[in-house]
């Protein structure tokens, strides 16, 4: 849970199941770069919640006929229904669920936790679960893309070589012609080879870019980095760039070289309900079909009482962390 100083490991009975939810047994839960700005003060911590959003496991308390199977959990908790958002698939913008799982509600940084039932989303049979637990970013990635309507003949360029770059650039592989990725770390690049697509060096992305001229952009480093003006840059004269990024300090942008290149500068939050099924799902099925490629992503894992070692490993990128991942 957190507290003011960080985060302690306590005993906490659960409460009474609420109509609709479904209490599921955590197996593997991963760290998240929003978990890293609560764990070091850059935002104000939610003290008495537990922290965790990219979460599966096995569901112990639900109604009858459910599968028994290994489910990852959506986060986003929604009304249901009830507001335009919801009813017309874009779940992830309604604002009358409440906090998520994890983000202020208690989250899978913990040995059970309840969530609603239509979040669930069962996994193929043949993935563990600390693979599985990279669903919740995987579907990110399938929403930022799908905004992006990458076709086969484009060319795209992947700013950043974190999960969400990687999971970005995986899922652009089997949709564009070329795909690149700028890689920062040694780790994040070896990473980024074994998917297949074009592995640029941080200082080399610029240069890529002018050459090949993408028809998207895809920002996945937010934070403080400058990364948004180079994507406005490099990205070809009519195209996309889709922010996955979360910025903290934003800097300023050529908002005129946008408009004469009449570019589309696209906000990515989350994920929705997609044309055949939710993204959510889409993302849980497809980690199957890139089961390898995930699981070497997912580079440490730790035990529930070790927490503050693995957000320490989780924050420093000189131990080659990409994915780490609580396995209560």
């Amino acid at each position: 849970m957190w507290t003011t100083d960080g985060l302690d490991v306590v005993d906490d009975e659960p409460g009474p199941l609420q109509p609709g939810w479904v209490r599921v047994s955590v197996e593997a839960c991963g760290i998240c770069g929003s978990d890293l700005h609560f764990f070091d003060g850059d935002i104000p911590r939610p003290v008495g919640t537990s922290p965790g959003h990219e979460l599966v496991g096995t569901v112990v308390d639900a109604p009858a006929g459910l599968p028994d199977v290994r489910y990852a959990v959506s986060p986003n908790v929604t009304c249901g229904g009830t507001c335009s958002f919801c009813r017309t698939g874009r779940t992830h913008l309604c604002g009358r669920g409440g906090p998520g799982l994890g983000l202020v509600r208690n989250g899978g940084l913990a040995e059970l936790v309840d969530a609603p039932l239509m979040n669930l989303a069962p996994v193929p049979d043949d993935v563990d679960a600390v693979t599985a637990s990279l669903t919740e970013p995987l579907a990110v990635a399938v929403h930022g893309v799908g905004l992006a309507a990458v076709e086969p003949d484009h060319r795209v360029l992947v700013l950043g070589a974190g999960t969400i770059g990687l999971c970005a650039a995986l899922v652009a592989r089997d949709r564009a012609d070329e795909v690149a990725i700028v890689a920062r770390h040694p780790h994040q690049r070896a990473a980024a080879e074994a998917l297949g697509v074009t592995v640029l060096d941080e200082h080399d992305g610029v240069a890529w870019g002018k050459e090949h001229r993408p028809e998207v952009v895809i920002e996945s480093v937010g934070g403080t980095a400058d990364t948004l003006t180079d994507a406005i840059r490099v990205v070809g004269r009519g195209g996309r760039i889709v922010l996955v990024g979360s910025f903290s300090e934003p800097k300023p942008i050529s908002l005129q070289r946008l408009m004469m290149k009449e570019v589309a500068l696209l906000g990515s939050f989350c994920y929705g309900g997609g044309d055949r099924e939710p993204e959510f799902a889409t993302a849980a099925r497809l980690t199957g079909r890139w089961h390898d490629e995930l699981a070497a992503l997912t580079t440490h894992q730790f035990a529930l009482d070790d927490v503050g070692d693995a957000f320490v490993t989780a924050g420093d990128k000189t131990t080659g962390a990409i994915k780490v991942t609580l396995t209560p």
